[in-house]
């Protein structure tokens, strides 16, 4: 078997520059190859479901055929603001605006780790993958990791999706939506990073005795969340769901120092918004279809007066 791996016979060194090549070319690394061949070839999967996660993916016609991961690590040094950003500087008001720079890099990264979970899933002839778990975590050598897990999984059925589709359900979460007549048609992200100096208004604000709101730092985050979320339904109308059921809201508060001026108050604030979730569509000729009944229950023992 280990003579018909993809790369057989290279040294570590010619591996690593084929993975280069690999990568470059917008394929995966040899190593990668050589995971999912070992995986056809002997028939046995690698999951990280739980019991009740196998179960309830085999009760609706699925089984699990191996696990699969993307990732990328992505360089974020770049930044399109400064101080003073969008106006303000000094006594003035400053205004809420795109950090763009940052914005593209945090899309591509995560885009990227899916792109290449989704052809892991595709040469094993999953027909989707189930419990994707999307992190990021510093890179030691500098950087950060953007990294997608989950469990491709294939339709036991004659009828089967186009292309595989990509979901942060959970086993359970996935039976049920099977159950009730939908399918996830793909995984969908709305980031967006918005940016706000800190001019003399809002540090007047924040140094006050009275209690009050900071209005610049709340329409920071009001921003920031508008904006996901109108790209997560924009990605859901992309990849052909009719809603989407989300399991991440999270928005992160950053401070960053100016290269203009001197002194502690030269900073801009940035807000990240991620919504993680999953596109759903009812099956063909299920729309309208009804939630299951709930189960009937029978008391057994007598009802206590």
């Amino acid at each position: 078997m280990t003579g018909d791996l993809p790369g057989a016979g290279l040294t570590q060194e010619q591996l690593d520059e084929a993975s280069i090549r690999e990568l470059e070319a917008g394929r995966l690394p040899m190593r990668a190859q050589q995971r999912l061949a070992m995986i056809s070839a002997d028939q046995a999967y690698t999951s990280d479901l739980t019991v009740a996660e196998h179960h309830a993916i085999l009760s609706v016609g699925f089984r699990p055929v191996g696990q699969v991961l993307g990732s990328c690590v992505y360089h974020l040094g770049y930044r399109t603001w400064d101080c003073g950003y969008g106006g303000g500087w000094g006594y003035g008001d400053s205004r809420v605006a795109e950090a763009t720079g940052l914005t593209r890099s945090l899309v591509d990264a995560r885009g990227l780790a899916l792109r290449r979970m989704h052809e892991e899933c595709r040469l094993l002839g999953g027909d989707g993958v189930v419990a994707v778990q999307l992190d990021i975590q510093p890179f030691p050598a500098g950087g950060f990791e953007f990294r997608a897990i989950g469990t491709a999984v294939r339709a036991q059925a004659d009828a089967r999706p186009r292309t595989p589709f990509l979901s942060d359900l959970t086993g359970q979460d996935f039976a049920k939506l099977i159950r009730a007549g939908y399918v996830p048609t793909g995984l969908v992200v709305g980031i967006s990073a918005m940016v706000r100096h800190d001019d003399w208004r809002l540090r007047t604000q924040t140094r006050r005795w009275a209690n009050q709101e900071v209005a610049g730092f709340t329409e920071l985050t009001h921003a920031a969340r508008t904006i996901a979320r109108d790209r997560l339904g924009a990605n859901a109308t992309q990849v052909g769901g009719d809603g989407v059921v989300i399991r991440t809201m999270d928005v992160r508060i950053g401070e960053w120092s100016c290269t203009r001026g001197s002194g502690d108050d030269n900073h801009d604030h940035v807000a990240e918004a991620l919504y993680i979730g999953t596109a759903i569509a009812a099956f063909t000729g299920a729309a309208g279809r009804s939630a299951p009944d709930p189960l009937p229950i029978m008391r057994l023992a007598p009802r206590r007066r």
